[in-house]
């Protein structure tokens, strides 16, 4: 078999992602401050690391909004990817791409871009946090298939790597 079997996986919401942003902002602040305290820093060296803190937390706080799918579901036909916005309707399907992040066994960070017709990527890269508690059932189901790989790309990578 060339392809995982078709799967439908839930992508649900991450109720604690501003908590940890907002924690992470504020222990970031609290080691710059001891930094600065333990080692009697002043001048334009404090000046530039409360810059770059500042920059940081600027670029995240413009970043991580855009990367948080919610309320849909990651659908595997067998042969490609596609996100379904509202969970368990039947709606208009919308192509993606997906590349893995952080695949923890039990948890898997993706990467997940929406295509257009045409399979040309139009909307920067966004992310989903996927557990196997969601659904353990489709779990290795789904696991396969984010590892899967379309059945065009296996025939270029026969004919570049079997000897015929």
């Amino acid at each position: 078999m060339y392809n995982a079997p078709p799967v439908v996986f839930p992508v649900g919401r991450f109720a604690w992602g501003r908590v940890w942003g907002v924690g992470a902002a504020a222990l970031s602040a609290i080691g710059l401050l001891a930094w600065q305290w333990l080692t009697q820093a002043h001048g334009m060296w404090v000046a530039c690391m409360w810059g770059g803190w500042l920059m940081c937390l600027l670029g995240a706080a413009w970043w991580a909004p855009r990367q948080l799918w919610v309320s849909g579901s990651l659908v595997w036909s067998g042969e490609a990817w596609f996100w379904q916005a509202e969970p368990g309707q039947s709606g208009p399907l919308q192509p993606v791409s997906l590349s893995v992040g952080l695949d923890a066994g039990h948890g898997m960070l993706l990467w997940v871009r929406r295509l257009d017709a045409n399979a040309m990527r139009i909307n920067p890269w966004g992310s989903a946090w996927l557990q196997e508690d969601a659904m353990p059932t489709k779990w290795h189901g789904f696991r396969c298939a984010v590892y899967s790989r379309p059945k065009g790309d296996r025939a270029a990578d026969r004919s570049v790597t079997d000897p015929v």
